[in-house]
């Protein structure tokens, strides 16, 4: 008995001596890639995201290892994963598109009422954080306004910062608002990727629904309702139907 114990401990130091910190995972999948050692890399990437870390540089590796080991509906996923958090990206918005390229599938998306793809341009031209110092900017810059309106040394020179601190509070406001609505469509898991080489939509949740139309690895969907294991969806088309959920993964 006395042995076992021992032998567990034992196990146990090894284990934890031999373990790598986020840190030192982050360095060698990166000294990895830089070898082209994808699926050795892949690994090391894979093993900080199930510690519990997630970061807009770790999706974005993991999206361009499975795009390099040609595992595209993966690829596709972790590319939305770093999106989510910084919608703003270049690299990121080119890398998803390559990757859609290899896609089966070719949806032609429902055009949005133009004010509104207006403002979402706008509000992604930034990530979250950026607004958020942004917001923190303005206020600031509110806050000196309202002292020279307090204080300043002529009628003229008060009512310029008052107008000014009007105008200064109202993008502060807005750059908040650009902030939260970034920070909540993150936490949201209402969309999702297509994981299986050919997956069917049916009419109704059941595999006994008709077979509306078939879908294929790294199409993005939108979900809308769940039932069991499975998931009512929509695409950027407008079509409708039901999936299991065995064949999607949500983002």
């Amino acid at each position: 008995m006395k042995r076992a114990i021992f032998l567990f401990y034992f196990c146990v130091v090894l284990s934890s001596m031999n373990a790598q910190t986020p840190k030192e995972l982050w360095a060698s999948a990166n000294n990895l890639y830089s070898k082209a050692q994808y699926a050795d890399a892949l690994q090391g990437y894979l093993k900080i995201e199930e510690s519990g870390y997630a970061s807009e540089s770790l999706f974005y590796n993991l999206g361009n290892c499975y795009f390099k080991l040609n595992e595209i509906g993966k690829s596709i996923l972790y590319y939305e994963k770093a999106l989510k958090l910084n919608p703003s990206n270049e690299d990121l918005l080119n890398n998803l598109s390559l990757a859609k390229d290899f896609s089966l599938d070719k949806i032609e998306e429902v055009p949005d009422f133009i004010l509104k793809t207006w403002i979402e341009n706008i509000n992604y031209s930034f990530s979250s954080d950026t607004w958020s110092y942004f917001a923190l900017i303005f206020f600031a810059a509110t806050a000196f306004l309202l002292l020279n309106f307090r204080f300043g040394s002529s009628s003229r020179l008060r009512k310029i910062s008052f107008f000014l601190a009007i105008a200064s509070v109202l993008l502060g406001l807005l750059a908040g608002y650009f902030s939260l609505i970034q920070r909540y469509r993150y936490t949201l898991k209402n969309t999702a990727i297509v994981m299986k080489p050919v997956s069917t939509v049916r009419s109704s949740p059941d595999d006994s629904g008709k077979s509306l139309f078939i879908l294929h690895e790294g199409t993005k969907l939108e979900l809308l309702e769940e039932i069991g294991d499975w998931k009512r969806i929509e695409l950027a088309d407008g079509r409708q139907g039901w999936i299991t959920s065995l064949d999607i993964e949500v983002i």
